[in-house]
């Protein structure tokens, strides 16, 4: 991968990160990396510093317990039921969005739409959403049965992985016993119904 200058907004937002929680920085510099890779590999066409930054800022959320998530929400005038969340975890990329505004200055609502929904995707996704999305899922800390495999494939083409990324989830959250998420079942239907349109 060509090496690029590290921006201001991303050194802002590792500095941001470095010092809360162990392994935090290290998947979101995987996050960053794998998005980047895949995004150089396939041309996608997108703005490498966007990438990034959704990327280092998606799960600054994270910084904050579980069940304090909705109420920091709240306290910025977001009502948390409004997304239909099933459990507060899943509202941590829209307390990232947030918090990379705050704290890191990112204004770009692409960037900030990437971070909202990577946690659980959406209906309506762009290849910057979908490249988040998967690459968070695919980084290289993440270790599960067939990992590698769906690596490659979205190194190889995104749009067709991301069904099957999507599906591992899903197939995860399903086998823990975890509320699945709606916005998740609406992103897989959607993405399939892509992948049989012509």
């Amino acid at each position: 991968m060509t090496v690029r200058e590290i921006t201001e907004p991303e050194k802002k937002a590792l500095d941001y990160i470095g010092r809360e929680i162990p392994g935090l920085k290290d998947h979101l510099l995987g996050t960053r990396d794998l998005a980047l890779e895949i995004s150089m590999l396939q041309n996608l066409g997108l703005d490498t510093e966007k990438v990034a930054l959704a990327a280092l800022c998606h799960d600054l959320g994270r910084l904050y317990q579980p069940d304090d998530i909705p109420g920091e929400l709240q306290r910025r005038g977001i009502d948390p039921d409004a997304s239909g969340y099933v459990a507060p975890i899943l509202l941590h990329g829209e307390l990232s969005a947030e918090l990379a505004r705050e704290e890191i200055g990112i204004k770009d609502e692409d960037v900030l739409g990437a971070i909202r929904i990577h946690a659980t995707g959406a209906e309506e996704m762009s290849v910057l959403d979908k490249l988040i999305y998967v690459a968070d899922k695919l980084e290289p800390t993440r270790v599960y049965p067939g990992v590698e495999e769906l690596r490659e494939k979205a190194r190889k083409d995104l749009l067709s992985a991301f069904p099957e990324v999507i599906s591992a989830v899903i197939q995860w959250v399903v086998a823990g016993k975890l509320p699945l998420d709606y916005n998740s079942v609406a992103a897989y239907n959607r993405a399939v119904k892509e992948m049989e349109s012509p």
